[in-house]
């Protein structure tokens, strides 16, 4: 008996022993599994955030790429305006070094030409000057003289200036000795200021004025002064006239030239 109760108890022993391993094995494996379905809650929270940073980053991206799409349409729209600006910049400096140009070469045909007709002129002047020479005799008598200065105011009144020039230019080489040689120099004046050859007009009314008397002299001071005013010479138009009020105050010619002074 008394073993029969020792072997009961030892067997309800075991037994809840054993129940207790099993009872504390399915507590274990209870507790694993809620472990394990945390981890991967915590897993797929995780994940999912992830993916939302992700999409909001592609979507700032997207926005940035848009953006910058416009940017560079943008420039490109100025790069294509700067382009054209800079093709007709281009175009305008193209056109304007080729003006430049033709107006080097118009300048040196212009050199030219003036060295033409300066060639012209002096060829005219010895023309003239043989003209003089030979188209016309020199007077050898006061007659002789007298008759060709009678010719040249003719042609002088008829305007045919240039053949006055041959008559006088011939009389004023001669050598007679008459009061009307200071004459012939002041008509060559009048002859050349009237196809206006001034500088050649005011050597002739100089010439006039170094004769001691002469039928011209206050007409000369006139002419002078006028032919200095042509060629833009005020001061010395000024002195001239000023010169002839100072030496005759009371000639008619002193009259034009105070007349002429105010008008300065």
């Amino acid at each position: 008996m008394k073993y029969l109760l020792h072997g009961a108890s030892y067997l309800i022993g075991s037994l809840l022993f054993v129940t207790g391993l099993f009872l504390s094995g399915c507590g274990t494996s209870v507790n694993t599994t809620r472990d394990h379905a945390a981890a991967d809650s915590m897993t797929v929270a995780s994940l999912q955030s992830r993916t939302d940073k992700l999409q909001s980053e592609n979507s700032q991206l997207r926005t940035s790429v848009s953006q910058l799409e416009q940017d560079k349409r943008a420039l490109n729209a100025k790069v294509a305006d700067l382009t054209s600006k800079l093709g007709q910049s281009s175009q305008q400096w193209q056109d304007l070094e080729d003006l430049q140009s033709r107006v080097n070469s118009l300048d040196s045909e212009l050199t030219v030409q003036r060295q033409i007709n300066r060639d012209l002129s002096a060829k005219n002047a010895d023309m003239e000057k043989q003209m003089m020479t030979g188209g016309t005799g020199t007077a050898s008598t006061k007659a002789e003289f007298d008759r060709q200065y009678r010719e040249g105011l003719q042609s002088f009144k008829a305007r045919d200036y240039k053949a006055a020039i041959t008559i006088f230019n011939g009389l004023a080489a001669s050598r007679v000795s008459t009061p009307l040689m200071s004459n012939t120099h002041y008509w060559l004046g009048e002859c050349y200021y009237a196809l206006q050859r001034y500088n050649e007009a005011v050597q002739e009314f100089q010439k006039t004025l170094t004769y001691p008397k002469s039928y011209k002299e206050g007409a000369a001071y006139v002419m002078l002064g006028m032919s200095y005013l042509r060629l833009g010479n005020k001061e010395s138009a000024r002195a001239t006239w000023n010169k002839l009020i100072l030496k005759d105050p009371k000639s008619q010619y002193a009259a034009r030239a105070r007349e002429f002074l105010r008008q300065l």
